[in-house]
This record gives C-alpha cells, structure tokens and sequence, in this order.
C-alpha cells in the first residue's frame, strides 16, 4: 500500500493509545486543566521527557477544555486548547450561529534552570500567545521535589509569579513596573481579528503570586493537589449571555484554594477530581503517549549468515531481496569487483542501516565471492538518488566475529548514485505497470459558526500507471461514506474580503457531492545532473484547482541544506462538474530553502517566499521535528503582504501537523506512513497548492547518515 495521509479518528486513537508490545517506562508529570505540566489551574516548572503527548479533558463548569499537549523538546512544551464557554453564545445572530462560544490557544513553556539538589527547576511560560486573549497571560515558575520515599511518598512544591488572566487577583505589584512604567498597563483587548502575538502586552499590568502543592502518595496510583490561585475570576468577560437576563458571568471565586486528586488507572490514562474556587468541581481524563519511544514488536525473517559462494545468481538474489526486504531489483551491473544493484525505491525497512546489512547479508548468499564492493543505488521515480556502498570483506570479518569490537556501520559509505548503463549491465522490465490502492480519508475543520467540528469521512480509490519510471499517471476518486457539511450553511456568498475566494468554498466542494474526482494528472521527475532534481505536472492538481507547474531541487548528498523553487499556473475547479473549471487563474510559486539545524537535533526548518494561490506574496516559515520513533510533528505559518483586517478571523494562515509510520501499529516493518493536521481556521490568504510532487521527500535518503539510523 503506497504512503497516504490519512487524517482519521481510528489514526488519532492509534497515536495516543500504546500498542501491544510498546512499553511507555519514561516517568511523566501530570496535565493542568489548561494542558500541560502543572498543578489544576497554575502551571509549574516541571517539564515531562521530550516526545510525551498528551491528550486532555477537562469539564469545570462553565468551562470545559479540549488540549493536545508535546514535550517538543526537553527543554520546550507546547499546547493547543479549544475552551468552550457555555454561558456565551458565538455570535449575537443566532442565524448565523447558535452555539456556545469556543476559544482556541496556544502555549509554550520554556525551561530556564534545571533542578539540582538544592537549586529548584525553573521555567517561563505563555498562555493563549496567538488566539483571542481572553485566557491570555505570562508566568515565572519555580518547582521542587522536597523528598522522595518509598514509604512516605514524594511531595513538590511550586510557586510562581503570572500576569494578565494568571495575575487578575493582584496580591502584589508588579515588579516590572519598577524598571519601566510601561509595564504597569495592560490591554483588555486584542489587535484586529485576533490570532496575532500581542507582544506589547507581555508580563504587564496586574500580577499575582500563585503556589501548590503535590503529593504522591505511597499508594502509586494516587497524588494528591492544593494550590493558591493566581485568579479570582473577576474580570471573565460577558458580551453576549446565553441568558439574556444574565448580568454577572456565572463565574466567582469563594476560595482562592482548589483541592485535587489524580488516579493513574494505569501509564496511559489519569482521571482527574477535584474542588475548585470554592464551589465548583472538575473532572478530567488525561490519555499519554510517548511518541519518542513508541516501537512495535516486529515480525522479521531471521538475519541471515555470511557465506561464501563461488558464482552469481541474479534471479535468486532479487527474488530473495524481493520477499524478505520489499527490494525491487530494477538492474545491476558489475565493473571489476564492484557490483552495482539498483532498486526501485526504498524497501520495507524505515531504518536504513538495518536494511543494508539484512540485504548484504543476503546477497553473500548469491553474489560471487570474488566481488569486493556492493554498491546499492536507490532509485524513485526514475531518479538516481543516493548510493549506499559497503565494503564486503571487512562486513564479512565484522559480521563473523573476526573483528568483534567492530560495528558494522564502519564498513557503509554514502556518495553520489552512478547513471546505470543498460548496455553494461542487465536489467528486469518493471513498466509499464499499474496498480489500485483503496485508502480512508477524513476532510475536516474546526471551530466553525454553525458546528465545532465539520468532518467527511471517505473512501478513496488511487490507480497509479506508471508509463516509464519517470512518467506516470495518477487519479483518485472519493466516494463519500458520512459527513455533516449540511449544517454548513453559511455559504459566504457576501464574505466580505478583497481576497479571491481560494480556499473558503468548503461546503460547496464538500457538501452536496457523493463521488468526485480528487485529481487526475501526469507527473514525470528526472535526476538533471548531480545533485539537481526537477519534475513538472499537468492536470487537476488537487480537489480545487486544476493546472500545470514545474519544481526544481538543489540538494547534495550528505548536506543539511538543499535549495529549490517552483512555478504553477491554475485555474480554479467547478464545484459539481467533475471536469469543469471555474473563472478564477492565477499563477503561483516559490523559492524554498529547506536547513536541517545541527543545533537543533533531527530538526527541519523550511523557507518558503513568492505567491500564494489569492494573489498575496509573502513567506511561510515551516518547522518540524522527527522523533526517535519516527514520528515527524511540524508547525507552519504564513505571512503576506494581506493585512489582519483583511486576513479576517485569525489575522494569519497557521497549522499543527503530525506525520506517523504505518509500522508503529504493524508487526510488519513498512515505510508507508499517515498524516494528522490541525488548522485552527482556514482562510483565503497565505495558501499554497498541493503539489502532486514533493521533490524534496522524494529524495529523502540523501540526507545525512545521522538522520536515516546509521550511526
């Protein structure tokens, strides 16, 4: 099954909870009710291992809170929440939306100091940084472990100075003010249409002193909370009441101490209890998962042993590599003692030093001994990509025992893939083909006027011809199996924007349409010259534009930089004609930069400037990181020359990605993988085309040693 991303409940559920044989050993703090580490409503300092998720409810009338919570770093936590506040409407039409209101936010905590035996963790943190403001605020926190037994517990303690919604009780000046007068005013509202960071405000105005404490009790599953809040809930807004007689929000404190209780029904899944402001009490569920550590137990054929043989067979070594790695052989050629064996893409194996010794192990078997040096070609999309080399003699020593304190990676080298010559070397037909793949997909949006949450849940057949292996043809068609577009009927036939309508017709392509052409085109990719990769496309691109574009890429082997560009020219589709086009055409590209940060390990930074699909020019700034597990999660945002007014809600284009190794839930090794994202809300500005072709991915193995699992 080729690669798909596949943005579904079921994967969602397979991310969070562990699988059978995945340990999760990696001691984690508990979740606040806002998500991340921290006592009920106050943060501390803690920080959980770097790859712990976190999914988090938390129901404290008249609040209840959604949260996805990633130690992205051990030094780094962040957060998205969606808080829905029931005694609110979303809009004072109820025509337009006759729901509760729902606010969204954004955290990150930073650590500044770690514990030691006398010196407490210290840590700064920002609530709510680029959504609406309500639940905004800043935080200095400190956190100690004051003992551990294993008779009597372990107790912390933590206290710590917020401001904005973490400093509404103002027990104490705010000690800023006495280097800046600046720093003694804080803004009630937000710049625009929301969603920008509102720096000016940062650790100004009201402050408080907040602190708690948590005890682990001797019995395991049970800690137990109190802490001081830093809130006393009276500035909550109040715009516009569910109750048109309410006059005072129904939120007040009658005690500044909330009493807590977590219970640990095992590693993955805390309950929550507990009485907070004096009147009110909370229940929660928390759901961890590790994705640093996640693993799978495999089913594998046993490795086998290096021998000798006194001539090459070639049918039984590709049939061999075939059933045992998933290794297309495509050709090979011998060139002294050196043999060259070229595959068509990568195999099963995700870790590529595993990969290499399990297929030259095998090939001892069926290669003749006088060969001293294999050279294994990758190869996709009929481009030539990197050349994994192994020196034989010294692998059969290492692997035998004759040089034991030797690692076997000693004897890999990487360099640049050599042209293959058909005249040279012998070569098995592998196109024309095709083939048809069945796959699920989930279209979805949050935070909506009419609904929270507008999903499709579909089925997709793909059908890949492959004319040449560097000419191919690819479609798909979804057939709708439930959704619930319906209710999206606002159909923003008046939407107010000088923007082209790019990106906002969701219900009219989602709604009304039971089978659909996602795309049809024809791609063909080539190896230019070394280290350059091009690709060129034509034909409906995607679901909303059909057209025709180009892309090149600069990316030379082993280099943590590469360099590219692309330029595509679209129109856009109709809404119901399967072939129709609509009036809309407009040319887009961009020049990419793409860094993988030494400093920041297996980390990639992505630059993207030029025009997006509505006319806007500008940058997006992509970041992602890869786990231990494989796992990538990324974030990106995009900024043009479009204002925030005119942007609309949420003043700029920003999203949270997640992409997953199918064999983290197989016992089957795989480099297929799936996809979840998060757009907080979309809009028309700062949109870019899905590409048919991403060259960059497409020649992943070039990247440095490091980052393909060979040390």
């Amino acid at each position: 099954m080729k690669s798909a991303l596949l943005g579904t409940a079921a994967t969602a559920l397979l991310v969070l909870l562990p699988q059978p044989g995945q340990a999760q050993t990696k001691s984690t703090y508990r979740q606040s009710d806002y998500g991340g580490v921290g006592l009920m409503q106050m943060p501390s300092a803690s920080m959980n291992p770097e790859g712990e998720l976190s999914l988090n409810y938390r129901d404290n009338d008249p609040f209840r809170r959604i949260s996805l919570s990633m130690q992205l770093f051990p030094w780094l936590e962040t957060t998205v929440r969606y808080t829905d506040i029931r005694y609110e409407r979303y809009s004072i039409d109820p025509e337009f939306s006759n729901q509760t209101l729902k606010d969204k936010g954004l955290d990150v905590k930073l650590n500044l100091l770690n514990e030691g035996r006398y010196q407490p963790e210290l840590a700064i943190g920002l609530r709510d940084l680029g959504g609406t403001g309500l639940y905004s605020g800043e935080y200095l926190v400190a956190s100690k472990q004051l003992f551990n037994s294993a008779d009597w517990g372990a107790l912390d303690v933590t206290a710590g100075i917020g401001w904005g919604y973490l400093g509404v009780r103002d027990n104490i000046n705010n000690p800023l003010c006495h280097a800046a007068d600046r720093f003694c005013q804080r803004s009630r509202t937000t710049r625009g249409t929301g969603g920008q960071f509102e720096v000016d405000d940062w650790f100004r105005g009201d402050s408080a002193l907040f602190a708690g404490l948590e005890y682990q009790t001797p019995w395991q599953p049970l800690v137990l909370q109190v802490e001081y809040d830093a809130n006393d809930y009276s500035q909550e807004r109040l715009s516009n009441p569910v109750d048109p007689n309410l006059t005072e929000a129904p939120v007040r404190s009658d005690s500044p101490l909330n009493w807590g209780a977590q219970y640990a029904l095992n590693d993955h899944v805390q309950l929550n209890l507990s009485y907070q402001r004096g009147n009110t009490w909370m229940f929660g569920i928390t759901l961890h998962a590790d994705l640093d550590g996640a693993e799978q137990i495999k089913v594998k054929p046993r490795k086998r042993d290096v021998v000798s043989v006194p001539q090459t067979d070639e049918a039984q070594l590709a049939q061999a590599l075939k059933s045992e790695l998933g290794i297309e052989l495509s050709g090979w050629q011998v060139q002294g003692t050196t043999l060259t064996l070229y595959q068509q893409g990568e195999g099963d194996y995700r870790n590529r030093a595993e990969q290499l010794e399990r297929a030259t192990r095998i090939a001892t078997h069926y290669v003749a001994e006088d060969i001293k040096r294999y050279e294994w070609v990758t190869v996709n999309n009929g481009m030539a990509i990197t050349s994994d080399n192994v020196d034989v003699e010294e692998f059969k020593q290492i692997a035998n025992g004759a040089r034991f304190t030797k690692p076997l990676s000693r004897t890999y080298s990487q360099s640049e893939a050599r042209g293959w010559d058909a005249q040279q070397g012998k070569t098995r037909t592998l196109t024309p083909y095709w083939d048809v793949t069945w796959r699920p997909s989930l279209s979805q949006s949050f935070g909506s006027a009419e609904s929270f949450y507008f999903y499709q849940f579909a089925a997709n057949a793909d059908l890949n011809i492959a004319l040449t292996p560097r000419w191919q043809v690819n479609t798909s068609i979804g057939m709708n199996l439930f959704n619930n577009y319906d209710q999206f009927t606002y159909r923003v036939d008046d939407y107010e924007s000088p923007l082209p309508r790019v990106r906002t017709f969701v219900r009219e392509y989602y709604a009304d349409t039971d089978v659909w052409l996602s795309n049809l085109y024809s791609q063909y990719t080539a190896k230019l010259k070394n280290n350059w990769y091009g690709a060129a496309y034509a034909g409906y691109l995607e679901r909303m534009f059909f057209g025709a574009g180009a892309s090149v890429l600069y990316r030379p082997q082993n280099s943590d930089w590469a360099f590219g560009g692309n330029v595509n020219w679209v129109k856009q589709r109709s809404f119901d004609e399967p072939l129709g086009l609509r009036d809309y055409k407009v040319w887009t590209g961009h020049l990419s930069a793409y860094w993988q940060t030494p400093w920041l390990e297996r980390s990639l930074v992505k630059l993207d400037a030029g025009r997006f699909l509505a006319g806007d020019e500008g940058i997006k700034v992509t970041f992602e990181h890869r786990f231990e597990s494989g796992v990538v999660a990324g974030a990106y945002a995009a900024f043009t020359n479009v204002s925030a007014e005119d942007y609309g809600e949420g003043s700029f284009t920003k999203g949270l990605y997640l992409s997953i190794p199918f064999d983290l839930f197989s016992v089957k090794p795989s480099t297929d993988r799936a996809g979840l994202s998060w757009e907080p809300i979309t809009r028309d500005g700062g949109q870019t085309l899905k590409r048919p072709v991403n060259l960059y991915r497409l020649i992943d193995l070039r990247q440095p040693f490091y980052l393909n699992g060979i040390k």
